[in-house]
């Protein structure tokens, strides 16, 4: 078996969890300010450069930091194998005493290897559903161990997040994307209406060029506003599954699908619901 993977050391796995939480963590918190900032109001250029030093640079910066410590874990014969660029490691079954799950799954889920002796080995692996590799090393070698770390609450999270279908580039393209023409069309006609007179008066006024370029800034601010709301409620979402996970392991993929229903639900109900309230209101 051959399996791609993250072989971090404790430092900087510390420091990339960080950085997650930072880039993750900050979408909610512009969202607030975005929110309860009306005097004055966030301009679309500045929630573009806070996304980008709060959020988008604390990525790049975590995911060059996987980069860095990627490799490939092998089990072959009686020894599992990392293979990276500039090193191997090889750790014989034999020496492998317990698996340990990481409790918080930052920056991502994964586990420690301790050794004989109850040293832990120098790496923690990182992959996004490390049961896979887990049923492996039950199968090949260390049976005990990878079945008790099976058993453990992060396990069940992982694979009930990461065991389904994998989401494509275009889902995501279309949820921020394409959905949000969805509030930008009814508010932009409102702004053309109240600024110039018509659904096309500035298009009959100044000229198409114009007329394009403020439904760009409008699409792409509401782009913007999608990603922030997303971010809220995935992190509810998050939080329940990873809470139902240790209250109930065995009910994971059962709250995990629950839990995914009420996040669309709120997403792309609740954007026509804030847009609506946004029309009443005034």
């Amino acid at each position: 078996m051959r399996t791609p993977a993250i072989a971090y050391p404790l430092s900087w796995r510390i420091i990339t969890a960080a950085l997650i939480a930072i880039s993750r963590g900050s979408l909610p918190v512009l969202l607030a300010l975005v929110y309860f900032s009306s005097n004055p109001p966030i301009m679309p250029l500045m929630l573009v450069r806070a996304l980008v030093i709060l959020s988008v640079a604390p990525g790049i910066a975590a995911w060059l930091i996987e980069r860095a410590y990627a490799v490939v874990v092998e089990l072959e014969g009686d020894t599992l194998f990392l293979h990276h660029p500039e090193w191997r490691v090889e750790i014989p079954y034999g020496t492998i005493s317990r698996i340990d799950p990481w409790a918080v799954p930052l920056p991502g889920n994964g586990f420690w290897l301790r050794l004989q002796g109850g040293r832990r080995f120098r790496y923690g692996l990182q992959l996004a559903d490390p049961t896979g590799l887990l049923d492996a090393l039950a199968e090949v070698g260390a049976p005990e161990q990878a079945r008790a770390a099976l058993q453990h609450p992060m396990a069940a999270y992982a694979h009930a997040k990461h065991g389904g279908r994998p989401r494509r580039w275009y889902h995501v393209l279309g949820k921020f994307v394409g959905f949000a023409l969805v509030p930008t069309l009814p508010l932009f006609r409102v702004h053309q209406h109240i600024a110039y007179g018509g659904t096309f008066g500035q298009y009959y006024l100044i000229g198409l060029g114009a007329y394009l370029r403020t439904f760009a800034v409008y699409w792409g601010t509401l782009i913007l506003y999608l990603v922030l709301y997303a971010a809220l409620w995935r992190g509810v979402a998050e939080a329940v599954a990873w809470g139902a996970a240790w209250v109930a392991p065995s009910h994971a993929a059962r709250v995990r699908r629950a839990v995914e229903i009420g996040h669309r639900i709120a997403y792309y109900g609740g954007v026509p619901v804030l847009v609506s309230i946004r029309f009443l209101a005034r």
